[in-house]
């Protein structure tokens, strides 16, 4: 089984921040998603996907579902921008909202490879590590947190999490 490369999933994402000037928070996906070309849809349809980056009569489309819990919307747009800049061209299938409506979403663990590093890409677009690092007064207060930057509880909760494990500030 192929292991998730972590690290140049984060890395990747700071490198798309940086080449994209997107120096504030929260993360501006739309400004991604028009210079990759993209055409940026917003929806207003709960029966439709939460968000993704489809191929749509040779036009490729970035679509954030407003009509979805917004959070989950951007970290799902996040999410398929990351398969894109790690070139994750053939993978396996996955659709963790599918997976999710029937009451199958894998732990972690079981995730395919490819599937954790778009996760960790996206939770690094979304928290850029240096970005929370201005805000270590308020680590203690992950809702707060979870309202700058545009996510949801459990993604601040892990990325305050991963900032104390790397962090030798703390250590």
């Amino acid at each position: 089984m192929i292991e998730a490369n972590y690290k140049y999933a984060r890395e990747m994402a700071r490198k798309i921040l940086k080449q994209h000037k997107i120096l504030d928070i929260p993360t501006n996906l739309q400004v991604i998603c028009e210079k990759l070309g993209l055409e940026y849809v917003e929806l207003d349809d709960s029966n439709e996907l939460d968000g993704a980056v489809l191929e749509l009569d040779g036009t490729r489309v970035a679509m954030l579902n407003k009509a979805k819990p917004f959070v989950r919307a951007r970290f799902t747009l996040a999410h398929e921008l990351g398969h894109i800049f790690l070139n994750h061209d053939k993978r396996e299938f996955y659709d963790a909202e599918a997976a999710r409506d029937y009451g199958e979403d894998l732990p972690e663990n079981q995730k395919p490879a490819k599937e954790k590093e778009a996760d960790a890409f996206a939770s690094e677009l979304l928290i850029p590590m240096e970005q929370l690092k201005k805000f270590q007064g308020d680590l203690k207060s992950p809702d707060k947190l979870a309202g700058f930057f545009q996510v949801s509880k459990p993604a601040m909760a892990i990325a305050i999490a991963n900032f104390f494990s790397t962090s030798k500030t703390f250590r």
